[in-house]
């Protein structure tokens, strides 16, 4: 059965035009998948269960759990399905109906309610019976938070417009009766970020996180229909935060059940220390090791005065001051991420993405004082080793008064005036190691570096970080193993 409707569910999203789906956000679960995302259901001891599907496709992720409510010995099962999407309906209705065969065979009674409504805007929260389970796979699109009907739609719950997936777990975990159970395959953004810092709030608040499966391959998980965004499976309990949450690892669906996990505290995982709550996932005992040490650091990023600021340089609106010329009076180079490197910035004027910044009136908002930086890359590509690529900037390379930098960077300085060089050279070091590049995988999934999640690093202190500086040589011959043996060396670990 399971075979049949999972490709009649893949030949009906493979034939819908592509502007169709994203407008619906539609990535229709595989039954590997779904049926994984059931195996982490537990017994519910209650004579009736209540399903929830907020976005049922045709219906994997309700067929995939009520077959495990059968399976742990509970014969009556009702599910409400909400579905927008016209064109699937029939198939769901026909798939629903073989399921309640199935449980007729197994004398067991499953009935089920399909709405053909939108499941945030309906707000099922406010107006049916509280439900036991929920397997969700919601769309994942942004909207815009003036003209949307989504805009607001969850403002009773949490802060901001993230994401509609946000509004979509965040309605379910409202829906959810005590020690009810969620189950979600979602973007892993959310763990993270000032975006969903109201979002984080609510669930932490609301819900027990007590199990994460991450993926080691961005690519795997929904491969056939190319998505790249890195996604996370998490198991959430209407209750009280768990003391230990399990963290689970495979590279994609296809070794799902010889995945390898380990239980961590809850503390370690969910950063209570600040107002962004944000939700760390080491993908292994030795990640975790790192988490630990760096939490003992006895300085920060904003305690040690530091700021991080985005380039100003926006390209598609400062078009009438980039030029492609070489050395044109009035201008000076800008600083895109391909000038930087570990440790350095290089502008030649000989690559054919090097630029120059025209000094026009009001050039000001869009450049910044020529001074030493530390400069981090904001965006890596998918296959790309390292997350975080600091380089150094000296000023006395480029001389003038302003440097132009791109809104593909961030550049970090200090409040109090100019970073000395080997303090500059120190943070590098720092941003250029292994450690803190594992350090801030566990707190990002994203290949984007924020601002956001660069001021809440701990550090050590400023005098080390120039000790660091001051024994750091630069060349072209540096090696990671040199880098990561000079801070090993200073910080003691």
């Amino acid at each position: 059965m399971i075979e049949a409707i999972e490709l009649k569910q893949s030949d009906y999203l493979t034939a819908k035009p592509e502007h169709l789906k994203k407008e619906f956000g539609q990535y229709f679960t595989g039954s590997a998948v779904a049926d994984y995302m059931a195996s982490m259901l537990t017994f519910v001891d209650i004579p009736i269960v209540r399903l929830l599907d907020a976005g049922a496709g045709a219906g994997i992720l309700t067929i995939h759990a009520a077959m495990r409510c059968l399976a742990q010995g509970n014969k009556q099962v009702h599910a409400v399905l909400y579905e927008i999407d016209s064109g699937i309906l029939s198939q769901l209705e026909s798939n629903m109906q073989r399921v309640a065969e199935t449980f007729k065979e197994a004398d067991g009674i499953f009935t089920f309610d399909i709405r053909y409504e939108d499941f945030v805007l309906a707000r099922p929260d406010r107006k049916e019976a509280p439900f036991h389970v929920s397997l969700i796979n919601p769309p994942y699109f942004k909207y815009n938070t003036k003209t949307s009907p989504y805009a607001g739609a969850t403002a009773d719950l949490y802060a901001g417009n993230p994401n509609i997936y946000a509004s979509f777990m965040a309605i379910v975990a409202s829906c959810m009766e005590d020690d009810g159970q969620m189950v979600a395959i979602v973007p892993r953004s959310f763990t993270n970020g000032l975006y969903f810092k109201g979002f984080r709030h609510y669930l932490n608040r609301t819900m027990s996180l007590e199990r994460i499966h991450i993926f080691r391959s961005r690519s795997q998980l929904f491969r056939e229909q190319a998505v790249l965004q890195e996604n996370i499976i998490c198991f959430y309990r209407k209750a009280s935060q768990n003391a230990s949450i399990k963290v689970y690892t495979s590279t994609g669906y296809d070794d799902l059940n010889k995945d390898k996990n380990n239980t961590y505290p809850a503390a370690q995982l969910i950063d209570t220390s600040n107002g962004y709550e944000i939700i760390r996932i080491p993908e292994s005992l030795e990640d975790a090791q790192i988490l630990t040490d760096v939490e003992y650091w006895p300085s920060s990023f904003e305690n040690n005065g530091y700021f991080i600021s985005t380039g100003p340089v926006v390209e598609h609106r400062t078009k009438e001051f980039i030029i492609e010329s070489d050395n044109i009076h009035g201008s000076i180079p800008l600083l895109r991420m391909h000038n930087v490197k570990a440790f350095k910035t290089e502008w030649t004027g000989e690559n054919k993405k090097d630029a120059r910044f025209m000094l026009l009136d009001g050039h000001e908002k869009h450049t910044s004082k020529n001074q030493p930086y530390v400069i981090l890359k904001r965006f890596s590509s998918k296959d790309e080793k390292r997350r975080l690529v600091a380089g150094v900037h000296d000023p006395s390379h480029m001389p003038g008064k302003r440097i132009a930098l791109e809104n593909h960077l961030n550049y970090i300085g200090h409040q109090d005036g100019p970073l000395s060089q080997a303090e500059a050279y120190g943070l590098a070091v720092l941003f250029n190691s292994t450690l803190l590049d594992k350090y801030f995988r566990c707190m990002s999934g994203n290949t984007q570096v924020n601002a956001t999640e660069i001021r809440l690093l701990k550090l050590p202190t400023r005098d080390i970080i120039q000790k660091i500086g001051m024994s750091f040589r630069s060349n072209e011959t540096i090696i990671q193993e040199q880098i990561d043996t000079l801070l090993e060396y200073f910080l003691k670990i």
